[in-house]
């Protein structure tokens, strides 16, 4: 089984399309963000040169493996979406995503969170996850809102910004979990 390479998936407001060169100087730019680099332990790394690497082949990656997508709002590049540690055996995959400053407090994380998992569950899977830091409410909020559940908390069970582990709080969406 694999996800459709160069899908674009479209949700009420959003278009989550494939990652394109022109998109490296946006994620440069968020790189930058102080809330971004909070979280995200590539941002504090990222160059113009790697930027383009991620948009034009680290993005691409394997579609039996992941998916990512550029979430565009209003024809503008909002962040990124994706789908990863994917097991197709188990029917399970992981969501992850990161926001604009600009995007922030729209709704379009949770828009673009539903949208991904709604082509997980069509394309197969069973059950969806979503791992946010605990000092991370804006994306424990977003895994809520999206209608995930609060399984339990991970002990240092992801790097953030800093480099430094934190422990994470699991979500999980199931199939059935749809009406």
């Amino acid at each position: 089984m694999t996800f459709d390479e160069g899908v674009l998936l479209e949700t009420e407001r959003l278009l989550l399309r494939p990652f394109e060169e022109d998109d490296a100087k946006d994620v440069l730019a968020a790189s930058e963000d102080a809330e971004i680099r909070r979280w995200m332990p590539w941002a504090a790394t990222q160059t113009m040169q790697t930027a383009v690497d991620w948009c034009t082949t680290h993005a691409h990656t394997d579609p039996a493996r992941a998916m990512n997508f550029a979430i565009v709002a209003d024809e503008r590049f909002a962040g990124s979406i994706g789908l990863g540690r994917t097991d197709w055996a188990d029917g399970r995959a992981e969501v992850g995503y990161w926001m604009a400053p600009w995007a922030r407090r729209r709704g379009y994380a949770v828009e673009a969170t539903c949208g991904v998992a709604a082509y997980a569950f069509e394309k197969g899977m069973h059950r969806m996850e979503l791992l946010a830091a605990v000092g991370n409410v804006a994306s424990q909020g977003v895994a809520e809102k999206a209608g995930f559940t609060r399984e339990a908390v991970l002990r240092e069970a992801m790097l953030i910004g800093s480099g430094q582990r934190s422990d994470a709080v699991l979500f999980s969406l199931l199939a059935s979990d749809i009406p």
